[in-house]
């Protein structure tokens, strides 16, 4: 399922101008960029019962202050990434630009992001592209075009399955989830994404 404008003119148009700006850099170039939040009630969606029977699991009912993760990502690592009690602004979007990536960043880098009202910033710009790195926005509702999407589906489902409970728990767990992200998966949702590279 996806939004009706995702099909309009104006979507399929972006999309496309999109394409034609990104295939003038290497897949190894690039770096996706986004945030997604979490809290202390993530727990397995899905589990297995003896045929007959239904599963059944607990869920707390305080799911305590949301903790955002911002991650960056390119084909070959994650990038950076950090973890910060409640929603992320655009102050502390700049703080991890500034402070995470700049230091990461190497000449000819193209940043990517999704066009979120806290990454629309002038200072995000100038410190990327005074890094020496380019920046580039997707197109609207174009979430297919990120690989950091099948990123954080990952760090989700690994966090759900640890359940931690307390904060210090699940900024261990957000650093255990990262971990866990190989090579071969970076590769395959740039690949699913459609950006494609010459094989490790």
């Amino acid at each position: 399922m996806h939004p009706d404008e995702k099909e309009t003119e104006r979507v399929q148009t972006k999309r496309v101008e999109f394409w034609q700006l990104v295939r003038g850099f290497l897949a190894q170039n690039l770096i996706f960029i986004d945030e997604s939040g979490v809290d202390l009630a993530l727990t397995r969606l899905w589990a297995r019962a003896p045929k007959g029977r239904r599963a059944h699991g607990k869920r707390p009912s305080q799911r305590g202050k949301r903790v955002s993760i911002l991650g960056a990502i390119s084909l070959r690592e994650v990038v950076t990434y950090c973890n910060l009690m409640g929603s992320t602004d655009g102050l502390t979007f700049e703080a991890f630009i500034s402070q995470k990536l700049v230091p990461k960043l190497w000449k000819g880098a193209c940043v990517i992001l999704d066009n979120c009202s806290i990454h629309l910033g002038e200072d995000v710009r100038n410190l990327i592209e005074d890094a020496g790195a380019k920046l580039i926005f997707l197109p609207p509702y174009s979430p297919d075009f990120s690989p950091i999407e099948n990123c954080f589906s990952k760090i989700k489902s690994i966090l759900r399955s640890i359940k931690a409970r307390s904060y210090p728990e699940l900024a261990k767990a957000i650093d255990e989830a990262f971990s866990q992200v190989s090579s071969s998966d970076l590769r395959n949702w740039f690949s699913h994404c459609c950006y494609c590279a010459s094989p490790a």
